[in-house]
């Protein structure tokens, strides 16, 4: 079963970055196409967001590749679907002016996601070795709720800039038509998305806490890994020259 779900999930990558490849040429085409037109600024800015996220779906492998951060599959896997959902479908689908929540599953996504960052952080803090850092699960827990909802934070300022100087209206603080809403009604979407952060940050700090009460064995499978130790052929390589000298 577990070797059944991991070939599904390889394939639901494996379909998601050919869609942004596919994507990637046809906005590439229009762009030459509507030279000249009052579309070319349309598909630049379609082109642009497909190819970010093209980037940003390369980026768990490049990240394994140049450094010693390995992303287990399950969280490369809810990243890929993630990006598939905000890119793909909310951005350039326009998802997120038809289809009611989608923001707010997105919201959820990332939150959940930046916490089990935390819990990641803390857990190989711990085992690097650092002595003064003994952290309980309440404070391993506190941590990873505070970096989830802060990193929620940024990006409501981000959505602010991006109104403010961009003219987007990301906060939703106006209508589809243009029309700008008044007190709260304005508010609803900024407040609505750091309330869907902080709920989902939340709900994984206390799995995480239940997970390191218990073993925490179940939580491994998640936990992002920060390598300490050099691989074999960089020791084998630090070996030859210390030789050599």
């Amino acid at each position: 079963m577990r070797e059944t779900l991991k070939k599904f999930s390889y394939a639901v990558v494996l379909l998601i970055f050919a869609s942004f490849i596919l994507l990637t040429g046809y906005e590439f085409v229009r762009l030459i196409q509507t030279m000249g037109t009052a579309e070319q600024a349309d598909h630049f800015l379609r082109l642009v967001q497909v190819g970010f996220g093209l980037i940003a779906l390369l980026f768990p492998s490049l990240l394994e590749k140049h450094t010693r951060i390995l992303l287990p599959q399950r969280i490369s896997f809810i990243y890929a679907v993630f990006l598939f959902m905000a890119l793909l479908l909310g951005s350039l689908g326009g998802f997120y002016d038809t289809v009611a929540e989608w923001d707010t599953v997105q919201h959820a996504l990332s939150s959940a996601l930046f916490a089990v960052l935390g819990f990641s952080v803390v857990a190989n803090l711990q085992e690097g070795g650092i002595e003064r850092l003994n952290l309980t699960p309440v404070l391993s827990s506190l941590f990873s709720f505070c970096l989830a909802t802060t990193i929620g934070v940024l990006w409501e300022f981000y959505e602010f800039f991006a109104d403010s100087v961009l003219g987007q209206n990301t906060q939703r603080t106006a209508t589809v038509e243009g029309v700008p809403l008044i007190g709260q009604a304005a508010l609803m979407d900024t407040m609505g998305d750091l309330i869907v952060n902080c709920s989902a940050a939340a709900i994984v700090a206390i799995l995480g806490y239940f997970a390191l009460k218990s073993s925490g064995n179940w939580m491994e499978a998640y936990l992002i890994t920060f390598e300490t130790e050099p691989k074999n052929n960089e020791m084998d390589k630090l070996k030859r020259k210390r030789g050599k000298k």
